[in-house]
Formats: structure tokens, C-alpha cells, sequence
């Protein structure tokens, strides 16, 4: 009877075990490759982040049709935030923040270190989806 429930404890252990694997801590889960979609100026843009977590720093790529660019940020539980400098001219830098919910993170992008006529449209009129983002996660 003793080795029943020792096998018994044992098996409820490994249960337990592999049912807090899943629960890691959220920023763990975006680490890798995404597919990113902005509303830019000249219409919907398509990027592919890198993102690489470590603790509460967030580091990785940006790659566009452009060229490639590094990013660095900060995630807080499922709030991240990073920002990605281009070149221009003239150069700028945009910070998106989000939220990441599974495999889809959704936010928005702030432009900063510009003119704001380069992005006020006519009269500073910009609708607001103009500064708003997703990222799905690229499956290997």
C-alpha cells in the first residue's frame, strides 16, 4: 500500500509539474519572431520584429523593406514597450507600445525626434488609426 501511494504522490507531482510549465512568466512568451502591421504615412506597413526578453529588458530587430534596425525596450507582465530608430532622412524614432495576449500583441506608435509637419498630414489632421499597430507571432 505504501508504494501505491508513493507512485500516487509521484504522479500528482508530475501533474503539478508540467501544469505550471505552461504558466511562465508572460514577457517569456514573445520571445521570436512576429509579423507587425502599422498604419504609416504612406499606408499600411509590414515589419518583422525580433523580440528578445530578458527579465524586464526587451532587445531585438526590426526588419522592414527598408533595411533592419535595432530595437530596445521594456516589458512590464504583458506590456511591452520599445522603440526603433530610422535613419530618414531626415532620422526619426517611433516607440510602440502594446500588449501581448497569446500570439498577438495590438497597440500604438508614437513618432518622436521629428518635425511634426513630416506627420501632421494637411492641417494635422491624422486619423487615429494612423498610430495604431499589431504583431502576430510567426510559427516555426
Amino acid at each position: 500500500m505504501h508504494s501505491v501511494s508513493r507512485s500516487v504522490r509521484l504522479s500528482i507531482s508530475a501533474a503539478l509539474l508540467a501544469a505550471t510549465a505552461g504558466c511562465a512568466r508572460p514577457q517569456a512568451g514573445l520571445a521570436g519572431q512576429w509579423q507587425l502591421s502599422w498604419q504609416g504615412r504612406i499606408g499600411t506597413e509590414q515589419a518583422t520584429l525580433l523580440l528578445q526578453p530578458a527579465g524586464e529588458a526587451l532587445s531585438g530587430s526590426f526588419r522592414n523593406a527598408r533595411g533592419s534596425a535595432a530595437l530596445s525596450g521594456s516589458v512590464h507582465g504583458p506590456k511591452l514597450s520599445f522603440a526603433v530608430d530610422f535613419p530618414g532622412p531626415p532620422p526619426y524614432r517611433i516607440v510602440f507600445s502594446g500588449v501581448a495576449q497569446g500570439n498577438q500583441i495590438q497597440g500604438e506608435a508614437q513618432p518622436q525626434d521629428v518635425k511634426a509637419r513630416a506627420f501632421a498630414g494637411h492641417g494635422g489632421e491624422i486619423a487615429r488609426d494612423y498610430y495604431t499597430w499589431t504583431a502576430t507571432r510567426v510559427l516555426p
